[in-house]
C-alpha cells in the first residue's frame, strides 16, 4: 500500500499529500508535482536539501519560492 508524503507549496499556499510506492528523489517529486526547480528551494523535515536528496513516506517537504531581483 502506498505511503504518503506531506508537501507544502509556498507559492500556491497549498498543502498536499502525495502517495509514494518507493523512495524517490526531490527532483522526481518536483517532476511528479510539476514544480519548476529553478523557482523553488526544497526543505525536508525542516532542513534545506538538494534535488538529489531522498524522499520517503512520512517525510514533510516544503517547496519555498525563490525571490530574486536585479
Amino acid at each position: 500500500m502506498p505511503e504518503k508524503v506531506k508537501v507544502f507549496l509556498e507559492r500556491q499556499n497549498k498543502q498536499e499529500s502525495v502517495s509514494l510506492d518507493k523512495e524517490i528523489s526531490v527532483a522526481e517529486l518536483m517532476r511528479k508535482m510539476q514544480v519548476n526547480p529553478a523557482e523553488v528551494i526544497a526543505v525536508k523535515n525542516n532542513e534545506l536539501v538538494t534535488e538529489d536528496a531522498s524522499v520517503k513516506a512520512g517525510d514533510e517537504i516544503k517547496f519555498l519560492a525563490v525571490i530574486s531581483g536585479g
